[in-house]
């Protein structure tokens, strides 16, 4: 644990260029002045408020490739990639030999790597193995890609490169023999090589030999103006208002960063929360609207297995409604945000509640590259029926709106109060890590999940400031999670071997809604952690970046990564609005709550800060935990607010307590689990290889620990109806792996196969198991019965095996999904999520839904039903083979041969 004493010392002339700099944050990684960040040999400084020189190595261009085999992208999935950092030395560059189909170890490269940023057109080499495809033409004639068709030797026409610099495209189609894109063989040694010219391109110019520099050009008098002792404070909240007019489209919609023009749900959501409904209302509405289909519901970005319902934190939107209303009070954004809302819950209630736990099930919440935050065996459908604390805090926030929404529209809301109210009762009681002290990152499995126990940064930020979570817990959240020295990680510990994106790394907007909650939770000590977190990376780089490395702090050495990033941008906001000048927008009052740490000591003003009918100058003298007094016009004030109903100019003096009392930060070293073992299923026997540091196992059985083991192999006996077992790794700390793939075995009578009746049967596409399979379409097949004999009543766990080729496995928008009825009575869905773009032969199961069955006749019947529409609206496809109906357990009626 860290405490909040003694961070504060005076900072060495160095540093600034002048002694007597005020320290405002200090570690063994780094240090924060009012005026400078220093790093190691690296160091920003604020020469004025609009002016800000950094002599860490410049944010340069990235290269991102794929190789392709006769024109054809076919050597990873879409979003999987090649990088290349274009930092020349001496005019070159030379890339590692890459191999064909193989992901290069994952890289993290440290500042030091790069000390200059060397301008200029740097010749890049590009060098590609290829001598493991050219032994699979010698040995079989055939070599199988990992992605499409095999191809012959025969057909052979040569290696290319596709990616994001000139003279390459993505555009796969376009190569052509002979092109500038296609790698040769010059020597004979099976290495391809291709060189190409491009330009060294980075974020800032110079200022001087190994300095860069930020200088502002951009008009910002139409937002609020601060002034702080804090000369470094000063000129980063201008760099991000620049960076933000910088992001405005033509439209007057908000992209999501420099890399990323569209406008983005959740981003634009996110940041609108953290401070831009505050300074850029205008701007948030029409994104908001931007993010609204044709049909009034929100848009559910692309996202894993078709998108929503296995991504399901759309819901963001309504935070960001919320939050402009609030600031606003504009009543027809209320109305028409009321009914985009209201909509989309509803079809989120049919869809993607579990009626076994009372949860939102999905995809966590901004964390949506698969590979990045679940083990590798998770399939889209796994995906789709786990639930991430962080997706269920955004739910909740969802219903508590709604019922505030119907409050100040004169609507009765207790039917979403009672939603709600559900909701976080199932949270605490589902989710909640009581050895941890915070909550599970996610609850996953199969037929018996179990919680993976990571943290979830921006999830415990969201449940404590939408009290979501328990409230009494707060304070212990808030001293629980775990944070390293650069910030607060996304998620800890990581994951071996998975590169650095949302594993590993840290996210300034995560970081300003920790930083936020530690506030609210009244963690002082997360508060200074918090603010530096945010402040050094901001100030070294010049820009506000998309993430950052977590073990090194640097921009370099993550999967993607942008400048100007949009919740970045709001992040750094953020640090002033509702940190140090603590603003909480309420429907009828501003409230006021301040944490200023003591290092920040003095007086500080937020000027033309626009509120509802009022323009406001806001002054914050002193520091500590808590307001001391509020002057409104001058006059005494007994309550730390404003009213909505205020008009014109304001003046409101905030003295803050003194009082910063000793609180503690889970500081922790950057750590990663053990590999997620796999197991293997022989008979009885269940086996599974050693895994690299583990100090002992521990198998599950139906989602329960069942036994600890140092040994690889366990026999367990022949099972008696249905069993999932699961093992996971320890090491000698004490973390854990995540669990392996559940194994099941199962008596021959407890799984059922029923087959489609009274539709017409395709047979085109090979890899069905009985007479033919049904197609699913939103005009064909629409009501599908199924008819089962039921033996031995029971719960029972229905799914289907399917095909859906309409699209890629980790993006697009065409998840197929249907409800599924017994008799007349709705269930729930069943959702078919895309399995790979034309992979119509490709079959596996659905989500899975568990419900009591009577022994007896029974009509299953698949249903499409308005509800039902996916994001696509065009295309909701698969084929449909057969329902499996697992039995999990008997009645307690049953004869005794089915238990």
């Amino acid at each position: 644990m860290l405490r909040a004493l003694g961070i504060a010392s005076a900072a060495s002339a160095a540093i600034v260029g002048a002694a007597g700099a005020q320290t405002l944050y200090r570690s063994d990684a780094f240090t924060v002045t009012d005026t400078s960040v220093q790093q190691g040999r690296w160091s920003a400084v604020a020469r004025s408020r609009d002016t800000l020189v950094s002599t860490y190595p410049r944010a340069g261009r990235e290269m991102h490739f794929r190789f392709s085999l006769n024109g054809v992208d076919n050597e990873f999935q879409s979003g999987t990639e090649h990088t290349l950092y274009v930092r020349p030395t001496d005019g070159r560059i030379v890339s590692p030999v890459y191999v064909f189909g193989q992901e290069q170890p994952p890289f993290v490269p440290t500042p030091e790597a790069y000390p200059t940023s060397e301008e200029g057109v740097a010749q890049v080499t590009i060098r590609l193995d290829l001598r493991q495809v050219l032994r699979d033409f010698g040995r079989t004639g055939t070599y199988d890609p990992p992605q499409g068709p095999p191809i012959r030797r025969t057909d052979f026409t040569g290696v290319f490169a596709i990616g994001d610099v000139e003279p390459l495209t993505w555009d796969a189609n376009a190569l052509r023999p002979g092109g500038p894109a296609q790698l040769r063989d010059a020597d004979g040694d099976s290495i391809y090589t291709l060189v190409i010219p491009v330009q060294a391109q980075y974020t800032r110019p110079l200022a001087s030999p190994g300095v860069a520099i930020w200088a502002r050009h951009a008009d910002l008098s139409a937002y609020p103006q601060l002034r702080s002792p804090e000369r470094l404070l000063n000129a980063l909240y201008r760099m991000s208002l620049e960076e933000l007019t910088q992001l405005v489209r033509e439209d007057g919609a908000l992209s999501a960063g420099a890399k990323w023009p569209g406008v983005w749900t959740r981003d634009v959501s996110y940041a609108s929360v953290l401070s831009l409904a505050i300074v850029a209302p205008d701007a948030v509405r029409r994104s908001l609207m931007a993010k609204v289909d044709s049909a009034g519901r929100i848009i559910q970005d692309t996202g894993t297995g078709g998108s929503w319902p296995i991504s399901t934190d759309r819901m963001t939107w309504a935070l960001a409604a919320w939050e402009l209303y609030a600031v606003t009070g504009d009543q027809d954004w209320l109305r028409t945000a009321y009914t985009v809302i209201s909509r989309s819950a509803g079809a989120d209630l049919h869809a993607i509640f579990d009626p076994q736990t009372g949860l939102a099930t999905g995809e966590t919440s901004f964390m949506d590259w698969r590979e990045q935050s679940y083990p590798r065996w998770m399939e889209p459908r796994d995906i789709g029926r786990s639930a991430g604390t962080s997706t269920n805090a955004v739910h909740y926030a969802t219903y508590r709106i709604l019922a505030d929404m119907a409050a100040a529209l004169g609507e009765d809301g207790a039917e979403w109060t009672r939603v709600a109210d559900a909701l976080r009762t199932a949270i605490d009681q589902n989710l909640w890590l009581t050895d941890a002290g915070y909550h599970a990152v996610f609850r996953y499995g199969r037929s018996f999940p179990s919680l993976a126990p990571r943290s979830d940064a921006l999830a415990e930020a969201l449940a404590i400031l939408y009290g979501a979570g328990d409230p009494a817990r707060r304070a212990q959240v808030a001293a629980s999670l775990p944070v390293v020295e650069f910030g607060a990680p996304t998620f800890w510990p990581y994951i071996p071997e998975i590169p650095v994106y949302h594993n590993g790394a840290l996210w300034p907007f995560v970081s300003a809604f920790w930083t936020w909650a530690s506030a609210e939770a009244g963690n002082t000590a997360g508060v200074e952690h918090g603010l530096a977190s945010i402040y050094r990376p901001s100030a070294l780089f010049l820009t506000n970046k998309e993430n950052m490395v977590a073990s090194t702090g640097h921009f370099d050495g993550t999967e993607l990564n942008s400048d100007r990033q949009l919740w970045s941008v709001a992040g750094s906001l953020a640090t002033h609005y509702r940190v140090l000048f603590g603003m909480r927008f309420r429907p009828d009052r501003l409230v006021f709550a301040p944490m200023v740490p003591p290092a920040y000591d003095g007086e500080r003003t937020l000027s033309g800060l626009r509120y509802r009918g009022a323009v406001l100058t806001v002054t914050v003298r002193g520091h500590g935990d808590g307001v001391a007094s509020l002057r409104l016009d001058g006059r005494p004030i007994n309550r730390a607010e404003v009213p909505a109903t205020l008009t014109g100019a304001h003046t409101v003096e905030i003295v803050m307590n003194g009082r910063w009392p000793e609180t503690e930060i889970n500081l922790v070293p950057n750590r990663w689990s053990p590999e997620t073992p796999a197991l293997r299923v022989e008979g009885p026997v269940l086996s599974w290889d050693p895994v690299p540091g583990a100090a002992r196992y521990v198998l599950y059985r139906n989602g329960r620990e069942y036994d600890v083991t140092g040994m690889t192999r366990v026999d367990v006996g022949e099972p008696e109806g249905v069993v999932e077992y699961q093992v996971l790794a320890v090491d000698s700390a004490g973390l854990q792996s995540f669990l392996s793939a559940p194994a099941r075995m199962a008596a021959a009578d407890a799984v059922i196969v029923a087959r489609p009746v009274g539709a017409p049967l395709e047979r085109e596409r090979a890899g069905f198991t009985g007479e033919g399979y049904v197609r699913l379409t939103r005009e064909a097949s629409t009501t599908v019965r199924v008819p089962v004999r039921i033996t031995c009543g029971g719960i029972y766990a229905v799914d289907a095996r399917y095909a859906n080729g309409s699209g890629p496995i980790n993006t697009d928008a065409k998840a197929a999904i249907r409800t599924l009825r017994v008799e007349s009575d709705d269930i729930g869905v069943l959702v078919m999520p895309q399995r790979g773009t034309d992979r119509w032969e490709d079959w596996g199961y659905s989500t899975e839904l568990q419900l009591p069955l009577e022994a007896g006749e029974h009509t299953l019947v698949l249903a499409f039903t308005p509800r039902d529409e996916n994001m696509d609206g065009r295309v909701n496809t698969a084929l449909l083979d057969h329902l499996r109906l697992t039995r999990l357990s008997a009645a307690d009626d049953a004869p005794a041969q089915c238990r």
